[in-house]
């Protein structure tokens, strides 16, 4: 079950149903100060099958993701460019108090490619006051590195998530969630190198030895999700979100979020959201290695090191409806701040995003 912070639904009645359809389109671009930007356009089409009950749900975007990141720049590697192409198709089925979903995820770039499915449910119960719902999902990627055919690596992947969530008054709603994940297979990146023996931590001449990324083959992950909304006026509303993460790498997350959702005007709906994380390093991660590290593993995946980050977002919506239909665009514009504290070469990352919708029902 998705969570969207935009939210309202203790302002407002349930969206109708569409009445043949909704299609939507939509850019989104990331900059940040580590000299990547990543752009991406985005389409998606919902389209009812014999009756509303029953929707086919067809979504593509692109990534364009350009970069010359510390990672790429200690690497003595020039400007990197690549493509990323995904595409989802799905159904969904409605009856009674119960429903169900599939769908298939297909994403190809020049060095891996991608293939998952999923499967899911709910159900009301309680006169809809109570809704259960679970998912299951399994992936199957294989890892390549360009510029050379002979590097194939399998990655497979599955898990499940369950959720209950409970209308508690009319003006308040609650969920909770549990998310179990299981990786198997290679899980480096084939282009990271790592200096063993250099004090810089850094691949160059005063490195000893300078090694291949190694990660363990397997990984377990585990995440509990607790999520309210309260309903401040008929027009306001206050969520808030917190989530506990760990895994078997030794990864500890925690993140926090509270976002405030008002409508200005008929149809149109804002909301301001603040979100606080910070991780824990994995267990064989060290900003630098005299010696390899526990298991023989080495990394300089930042992502794996000890960071925080703060993330403000603005983001909207309008509805405007016709005789036949409605016409919806939004806008959402957000700035991050990453810090690490203990990884060479880089201590923080700003970020912008920058995102518009264009889309009806029809």
């Amino acid at each position: 079950m998705r969570w969207i912070p935009l939210s309202v639904a203790l302002l407002i009645a349930a969206e109708p149903a569409p009445i043949g359809g909704q299609l939507r389109g939509g850019i989104y671009v990331r900059t940040d100060s580590d000299r990547t930007t990543v752009i991406s356009p985005r389409a998606h089409v919902r389209q009812q099958l014999g009756s509303p009950q029953t929707q086919l749900d067809i979504s593509y975007s692109l990534d364009a993701w350009t970069s010359a990141s510390v990672d790429i720049r200690t690497a003595a590697t020039p400007i990197v460019r690549e493509n990323r192409h995904e595409a989802v198709m799905g159904v969904e089925r409605e009856r009674g108090n119960t429903a169900w979903a599939a769908s298939y995820r297909f994403s190809h770039e020049p060095d891996y490619l991608a293939n998952s499915a999923t499967l899911g449910g709910k159900v009301d119960l309680a006169q809809r006051t109570i809704t259960l719902a679970g998912r299951l999902f399994g992936a199957l990627d294989r890892v390549g590195r360009s510029g050379d055919p002979t590097f194939r690596e399998p990655l497979r992947a599955g898990g499940a998530l369950v959720s209950a969530t409970f209308v508690v008054t009319k003006t308040t709603l609650l969920q909770l969630a549990y998310e179990l994940r299981g990786a198997l297979g290679y899980m480096a990146s084939p282009y990271r190198f790592v200096a063993v023996g250099d004090s810089d931590g850094l691949c160059n001449e005063a490195a000893q030895f300078c090694l291949p990324e190694v990660h363990p083959r397997r990984r377990n992950r585990h995440a509990w999700v607790l999520r309210g909304r309260q309903a401040l006026h008929r027009k306001v509303s206050l969520g808030a979100t917190y989530r506990f993460y760990y895994d078997s790498w030794q990864v500890r997350s925690h993140t926090a979020s509270v976002d405030l959702a008002v409508m200005p005007a008929r149809g149109a709906t804002l909301a301001l959201e603040y979100r606080h994380y910070a991780q824990s390093s994995a267990f064989f991660y060290r900003a630098r290695y005299m010696s390899p590290g526990p298991g023989g593993y080495f990394t300089r995946d930042r992502e794996l090191s000890s960071l925080g980050s703060q993330r403000l977002a603005l983001h909207g919506i309008y509805t405007k409806p016709l005789k036949r239909g409605s016409i919806e665009v939004g806008a959402l514009v957000a700035g991050t701040r990453i810090g690490y504290d203990d990884f060479v070469g880089l201590s923080r990352v700003w970020a912008l995003e920058l995102s518009a919708m264009l889309g009806g029902r029809y």
